[in-house]
């Protein structure tokens, strides 16, 4: 099949104006932050303290584990990493520490053991019919710290989403507490995951939250100590700071999205859905914004592992992106979390090229010049974007959007691979 596109479609670079405020001294910010807290009086030599890391792309995750470990063996203890992933990595052992190593958090790198076991313990019910489970490796701990990033969750909205809560019950729940909570879909994800925190911070050896919030360009803005009492509150303010830096897409109204990459460490969901608007959860309302009529999603990140979670979010995709698949852990995945359609395969063609007219004839804006067409590197890195001009005669007087480069012509290679890359 060969749809024709009438003439080239008009395309310039932008850069849009995010929130810049960031951290520039990590290691030392958390070197005054954790004698700050309670945990130089809390621990004692000898103390086991895991700490937990999962399987988000976290900016500088490794220097803020790495300099947590220093401190705790500054003060005698005995460090170790968690870690805390539910079901990803194929819900195995080895598969969790490969994402780890991804991410530059090895044994060898960091200079402690990485516990990565999928065993659990049932350690209470919510609701009279949910169980809670946790990673029997953190149950052997004297204290577990709970970090991660603070951040909108992609499948629903809440004044508690993603966070030290959902590495507590999801990440170290292992596939088993990342099971019962997907089991009952976004009300277990809204009322039970909540209760479930509290009752592992009742029952189990957590001694301390620790909460990131990244700002528009990705990086560390905010680290925040907290006492386990706190974490749940921590939680919510810090989930307002991340809703106020939360960058996004300049417009509201678009007829192509084409993402060059989607990945397990750019979103949970392969393309983050707070950007394109779309969930893909049968049954829950999905006239989100923006409002994109067809959404193309071309590759796949190495750091995926083929984990493809996410790419039935699109509408079109390319032989490149489906061969590198891996449908054991995509599945895996995705039948954890329940949304089954986020795995299921979009029309899926040969070349990039194929895909763009796909998406032209679909689309329903026959005239090129209205096309109101944009390019993302991912949904995470959204400072620059090439942009058609029906999107520049919106954007042009916005203080937040700067001009980066001539008007071109979007073009493709020998391969009919799109030429204009970011």
């Amino acid at each position: 099949m060969i749809y024709s596109i009438p003439k080239p479609i008009k395309i310039r670079k932008i850069k849009q104006v995010f929130c810049k405020d960031y951290i520039a001294d990590i290691p030392l910010y958390i070197s005054q932050a954790f004698q700050a807290s309670n945990l130089p009086s809390k621990i004692k030599p000898g103390d086991k303290i895991g700490i937990t890391v999962g399987s988000r792309g976290i900016a500088n995750m490794n220097i803020i584990a790495k300099q947590l470990i220093n401190e705790l063996k500054n003060i005698k203890a005995e460090p170790f990493i968690l870690a805390a992933m539910g079901s990803h990595g194929g819900a195995t052992s080895e598969g969790q520490r490969e994402v780890l190593a991804s991410y530059g958090i090895t044994e060898e790198s960091m200079g402690v053991t990485i516990y990565s076991s999928m065993e659990t313990t049932r350690i209470g019910i919510i609701a009279d019919k949910v169980p809670v489970y946790f990673s029997q490796d953190a149950l052997k701990a004297d204290g577990i710290i709970a970090l991660n990033r603070v951040k909108l969750h992609t499948d629903f909205e809440s004044d508690l989403e993603s966070g030290m809560s959902k590495v507590m019950v999801i990440g170290l729940g292992k596939k088993d507490g990342a099971e019962s909570i997907h089991s009952l879909g976004i009300y277990g994800l809204k009322e039970i995951l909540p209760q479930a925190a509290q009752l592992i911070i009742n029952k189990t050896p957590i001694i301390q939250g620790i909460g990131i919030v990244e700002n528009g360009y990705d990086q560390t803005m905010e680290i925040e100590f907290c006492t386990p009492e706190n974490i749940i509150q921590t939680d919510k303010k810090l989930l307002k700071k991340c809703r106020e830096v939360f960058p996004s897409l300049p417009t509201e109204k678009i007829d192509i999205l084409i993402a060059q990459e989607m990945g397990k460490n750019i979103s949970g969901t392969g393309l983050d859905t707070n950007v394109i608007g779309k969930l893909g959860i049968n049954g829950v309302d999905d006239s989100h914004k923006p409002d994109i009529s067809k959404l193309i999603v071309l590759d796949i990140t190495d750091e995926s592992h083929g984990n493809a979670l996410g790419v039935g979010l699109a509408d079109v995709t390319t032989r490149k992106l489906v061969n590198k698949i891996n449908f054991k852990d995509t599945y895996a995945n995705t039948i954890t979390s329940t949304f089954l359609k986020r795995a299921q395969i979009p029309v899926t063609v040969e070349t990039e090229k194929e895909a763009l007219e796909i998406a032209y004839k679909t689309c329903w804006q026959p005239d090129i010049e209205k096309l109101r067409l944009i390019i993302v590197k991912n949904t995470l890195e959204l400072e620059n974007l090439l942009i058609s001009k029906a999107i520049w005669d919106d954007l042009q007087n916005n203080k937040s959007i700067i001009a980066n480069g001539d008007w071109e012509e979007l073009s493709f290679n020998e391969n009919k691979e799109i030429i204009n890359k970011l």
